[in-house]
């Protein structure tokens, strides 16, 4: 059985997730698309973080600073 992965956003006081079941490079893909826009939660955590974690083991693959 293969990983799947989540991305999620982080600040600090609140954690949101996508409820992803993807691969690492889609999650991965996701956020360098979309990080610096208005789209999904990336306007509301601005300054926070944005990760991609496995739904399996709740491991972070990758995080960035929310643009």
């Amino acid at each position: 059985m293969s990983n799947t992965y989540d991305v999620f956003f982080n600040d600090d006081n609140y954690t949101n997730a996508k409820g992803f079941e993807n691969s690492l490079e889609y999650c991965k893909d996701y956020i360098a698309t979309w990080n610096g826009t208005a789209t999904s939660y990336f306007k509301e955590y601005k300054g926070g973080i944005v990760s991609v974690v496995s739904n399996e083991t709740g491991e972070t693959f990758y995080q960035e600073e929310v643009k």
